[in-house]
């Protein structure tokens, strides 16, 4: 048999001994499990095996003939509906890798010390940060985390979270809150304390634990966020947070 066709094979996940059956039936056209194991010299149990594979595959067909049956060789060109059902499992497996590629990164980070960034640009994946607020508060034993409100992306977080307020005042869970742009529905600002900065700005930050998400509107208008991963940058974000709360008016 040509290389190349060998390595086309190989490319469709036959492995040594299907290749070797196939090399033998592809000439012949058609036969038996006894004749295929004397030319290959594979015993007769791991012949048929191979064989049904290679049924299952399409590069066979299965005939009864009588009490024996044949296997008798289909189309070539069932190997390209090979590659084809190749292609979709590599699609579906990337898929599946994509969603869990920011748990990965965040367990590798971890080993070098490096900040883990996982980014969200759906509806879903916003709740998700605001889940993450709720439940790394409760992790680290803190009863306080601080937000910078934007007032352009405020409005989006309540609709896509309607209960986050009502659940962060179940766990008992503080805010200090910089109001951009203005203080807010105070229904909505339960437990938190404020400071008013009267310049709209388009990110809302919230800076929770080892955390700081940043979320914001695209042109589409379809919320994003980037949550970072990291207590070095967590703690640098609040020393900077602290000492502007210092400087500005208590938002009433």
């Amino acid at each position: 048999m040509l290389p190349e066709l060998k390595s086309v094979l190989k490319s469709i996940n036959l492995n040594d001994k299907e290749i070797a059956v196939y090399e033998e039936i592809l000439p012949l056209g058609r036969g038996t499990v006894r004749k295929i194991a004397e030319k290959t010299g594979i015993n007769r149990g791991t012949v048929h095996d191979i064989l049904e594979d290679l049924v299952q595959k399409k590069l066979l067909i299965s005939e009864a003939n009588g009490s024996r049956r044949r296997f008798i060789v289909a189309s070539p060109d069932k190997i390209f509906s090979i590659l084809e059902q190749e292609k979709n499992k590599i699609s579906e497996a990337e898929k599946k890798v994509a969603l869990v590629m920011p748990q990965l990164m965040s367990l590798y980070v971890k080993q070098g010390g490096r900040p883990a960034v996982q980014y969200f640009d759906s509806d879903k994946g916003i709740k998700k940060i605001l889940e993450d607020v709720l439940e790394t508060m409760q992790k680290e034993g803190e009863k306080e985390y601080a937000v910078y409100s934007s007032k352009s992306v405020r409005s989006y977080l309540y609709k896509l979270y309607p209960n986050f307020t009502k659940e962060k005042l179940k766990r008992k869970i503080k805010t200090r809150v910089i109001a951009l742009g203005d203080g807010g529905d105070p229904k909505n600002i339960k437990l938190a304390e404020r400071r008013l900065i009267n310049i709209d700005a388009p990110a809302y930050i919230l800076i929770y634990g080892p955390k700081v998400a940043l979320l914001s509107i695209a042109e589409d208008k379809m919320p994003f966020g980037v949550l970072i991963i990291d207590r070095k940058i967590a703690t640098t974000q609040r020393i900077v947070f602290d000492e502007l709360w210092k400087r500005l008016r208590i938002n009433i």
